[in-house]
């Protein structure tokens, strides 16, 4: 008997399944029997089809001698017939729609592969020397006005591939194609995947061989099409078969964009390193090839994590495909470039230089990429507002004018950033004076204080999830310090004794920023969920460089995340945006740049899409707002003309070392229903910071003036429009009565003093010890707001530092564990 039939099998007649359940006539109590007992579909069915149909006689099937007689293909129709009809309906409307689906992949395959050979028949190749990557560009203000005109000067000297080293093709190949030499010229999975993700709305995604990168920089726009993609792929196949690939390698190399201006791999070692493509080194020729992927982003000037660890994925690579022994990478070091020429003076060159920065990035990861700005004329419309730019310089410049000698020893700086709540676009940016080199407001430090926020928010949120209902902004809570949290004490500040009290408001914890409280409460709703709250809102998840940020060395979230210690690091930008969140009644956006790119010609290639997440329940953005409204004022920070305003201080200080106890870091952060600002300032390390009388700098200082400056000159003439008034969360432990609820101005008559406490941090005494087994401690412990060393149960061990990520505007920046205030 053949292997067609076995009437044993599951697939063959009669004979028992695996169930023991034949298919000869129904019994009683079987799952398809038609008799008096239990049945899998109902009365007078079988397998869900109604006796007589269509579907049941396929259901029963041919019999053996029936079978027998079929040849192998009616037989194998038969018996597939026969399983379809025994599907359930699911089963049977999944595998319709699987069939569907497949059959029409086939056909946009088959489509998309005819249209190509067409194109193949008719496009021509034309030649590197022909391209045009000249044409003026205009970056404009939201408003349409110009910023800058962009003038693309070219600078491309093409050189024989005899002259590139094999050490700097085979950096090349690492970094973009491994398998150059052995493909095609175009991967059809890729090109497909790319196809179906664009239909999709997914993110750009576009060739991945060297032959299609060229193709579609020296030929062809990036514009996400069906068409564009098609025509790519017919200029690849047709490059493959008429040139080399050692030919098509060389004009790669002498047209792709290396950045700083450079065109082509010459080019580019003049620009990177002052030297011809000939003396290259090995760990320059990786570098070069590294930066291909994103000129402006892995520009070791401009983002040196970031082009370490792509440096580090080329030479692993280059490795991996055997033109780099692991000796030989485990003595390369990465190389130090020359420093960037100066363009020719334009708007540029200052605070918009570090815009046009942003731009050019988001740009890239939208699918345009910095060569074709110049080679099209591209129109760019960003979301900088004229107005708010222009007041954001005027602010740091006049709060910086005059500062004390002290300061500027410190080597003091700010970071500004602006963001629309209602869209997350950018409409006021400030990163340094030039313009250049690193970009505080997109560089990673401790916020401090300034991150309670999304601690409350967390607890309220779990709260109105019906998770956890312990807090609300009227609970009552212990606001003693020292606390023994965890097997760790903590301290509030010194100059927040007077006002901590084993019975406080949340509110009133807030306004007055009691550490102990947000240590606990972080404690309590887990750190990990405020981690998640805080991504939420608006604070990156993961840096330049692809790492997590919001985590510790060890891939934990400790309760210190509540008060913003040194492990928790942010960036201005972010901090702007969450906040951002907040006046937006709990939607948030992702930051954003650009709004709109056209070519030459008008025709829009690119339009920002703006669609907000829900990051918290309105009536928990209503309540963390309420706790914000009396900081500003209680800071000596108002808004003039008694506009409302929500806002938070923070500082991390230095814990370890001759300067533990100092402040290194101090933000201001606060919104209005139209714009939230965060401005921070420091001299981004561990240097102490300091006041104008020489104490300590504090949120309220120098942050606190410029953003009250900038606020109230860019807000000037706008509707004052009001923030929440009533609390929304009511229900939780501990309710306060209404009338103890502190009212926004200090329970003092004297307004909080500028000049900051003394810096001695008061001697603490762990409590006696609790069941709970005390951790080992460890030096990145949240602490007091003045940089009060923490001390636990345990007899403490040697501090170390602990280090910051600075990613993925610099490079790792050691940081001992800071001391946040409020």
């Amino acid at each position: 008997m053949s292997d067609d039939y076995r009437p044993d099998s599951r697939s063959g007649d009669r004979g028992p399944s695996r169930n023991g359940r034949t298919d000869g006539p129904s019994q009683p109590g079987s799952r398809a029997g038609n008799g008096a007992g239990k049945r899998a579909h109902g009365p007078g069915d079988l397998w869900g089809a109604k006796p007589g149909s269509r579907r049941a006689k396929r259901a029963v099937g041919p019999t053996a001698a029936e079978l027998a007689a079929m040849n192998g293909w009616k037989r194998r129709r038969a018996l597939k017939k026969r399983r379809i009809a025994r599907m359930s309906t699911g089963k049977r409307v999944s595998r319709r729609i699987g069939v569907i689906a497949t059959s029409l992949l086939a056909v946009f395959a088959l489509l998309f592969t005819v249209a190509a050979i067409g194109v193949y028949k008719v496009v021509n190749v034309p030649s590197p020397d022909s391209l045009n990557t000249s044409q003026t560009a205009q970056l404009l203000y939201s408003d349409g006005t110009p910023i800058a005109s962009i003038t693309g000067g070219e600078n491309r000297t093409s050189v024989p591939l005899s002259k590139v080293p094999e050490h700097v093709r085979s950096a090349v190949i690492a970094a973009e194609d491994r398998g150059f030499y052995s493909e095609p010229g175009i991967s059809i999975r890729g090109t497909l995947r790319a196809v179906l993700n664009d239909i999709k709305g997914g993110s750009v995604q576009g060739g991945s061989t060297i032959t299609q990168q060229y193709v579609k920089n020296a030929y062809l726009s990036s514009d996400q099409t069906l068409g564009r993609k098609v025509k790519e792929a017919a200029i690849a196949l047709k490059l493959s078969r008429e040139y080399s690939k050692d030919t098509i390698l060389e004009n790669y190399l002498n047209t792709i964009y290396f950045g700083r201006g450079a065109y082509g791999i010459q080019a580019a070692a003049k620009a990177y390193f002052g030297v011809n493509v000939q003396q290259l080194t090995v760990s320059q020729g990786a570098l070069l090839a590294a930066v291909i992927k994103s000129p402006e982003y892995y520009d070791p000037r401009i983002t040196p994590t970031a082009a370490k660890d792509r440096w580090g994925y080329v030479v692993d690579g280059m490795v991996s495909i055997g033109k780099l022994s692991q000796t030989e990478r485990d003595t390369l070091k990465f190389p130090t470039t020359i420093k960037k020429a100066a363009a020719k003076s334009s708007a540029l060159d200052g605070p918009l230089g570090l815009v046009w920065t942003q731009v050019k990035q988001e740009l890239a990861d939208n699918g345009i990429p910095e060569s074709e700005i110049n080679a099209k004329g591209l129109r760019i419309t960003t979301t900088i507002n004229r107005t708010a730019e222009s007041d954001a310089i005027a602010a740091v410049k006049s709060t910086f004018a005059n500062l004390s000698p002290q300061q500027k020893k410190d080597g003091t700086r700010p970071a500004l950033v602006a963001v629309n709540p209602a869209n997350g676009g950018v409409v006021a940016y400030y990163g340094n004076s030039t313009g250049t080199d690193f970009d505080y407001a997109n560089g990673y430090r401790p916020p401090g204080s300034s991150f309670k926020p999304y601690t409350l928010a967390t607890a309220l949120q779990q709260n109105v999830d019906g998770k956890n209902a312990a807090y609300a902004i009227s609970s009552t809570v212990n606001g003693s310090s020292p606390q023994n949290i965890a097997g760790t004490v903590v301290n509030n500040d010194p100059s927040d004794l007077q006002y901590s009290s084993p019975a406080v408001r949340v509110d009133f914890a807030m306004k007055v920023s009691l550490n102990t409280v947000f240590d606990a409460m972080a404690n309590k709703v887990g750190p990990d969920n405020v981690r998640d709250m805080a991504i939420a809102s608006g604070i990156r998840d993961v840096n330049g460089s692809g790492k997590k940020t919001l985590i510790r060395k060890d891939g934990t979230v400790s309760f210190g995340i509540g008060i913003g210690d040194a492990d928790y690091a942010v960036r201005p930008v972010d901090q702007a945006n969450g906040f951002a969140t907040i006046a937006n009644g709990g939607t948030a956006h992702k930051t954003f740049f650009v709004a709109k790119v056209a070519d030459a010609q008008g025709n829009v290639l690119y339009r920002h899409k703006v669609s907000g997440s829900r990051a918290m329940d309105p009536k928990v953005a209503n309540d963390v707002g309420l706790s914000l409204k009396p900081i500003a004022d209680w800071s000596l920070d108002s808004l003039a003309g008694g506009r409302q305003s929500g806002a938070k201080t923070g500082t991390a200080g230095i814990q370890t070392g001759p300067n533990a106890g100092q402040n290194s870091d101090a933000w201001m952060v606060g919104y209005t229903p139209q714009l939230s600002t965060a401005v921070w300032v420091g001299t981004g390390g561990t240097k102490p910071i300091h006041n104008a009388s020489g104490g300590q700098e504090y949120g309220r200082d120098l942050p606190g003036l410029t953003w009250k400056a900038f606020m109230d000159a860019y807000l000037n003439g706008q509707p004052n429009e009001p923030l929440p008034t009533t609390q929304m969360i009511t229900k939780g432990a501990n309710i306060a009565p209404s009338s103890t609820k502190p009212s926004s101005s200090a329970p003092s008559t004297t307004a909080p003093s500028s000049t900051a406490p003394s810096t001695t941090a008061p001697t603490t005494t762990a409590p006696a010890p609790t069941p709970t087994p005390t951790p080992t401690p460890t030096p990145s412990k949240s602490c007091g707001v003045l940089g009060v060393i923490c001390t636990t149960t345990t007899p403490p061990a040697s501090p170390t530092p602990t280090t910051t990520s600075q990613a993925p505007q610099g490079a790792a920046t050691t940081t001992p564990a800071g001391a946040p205030a409020g």
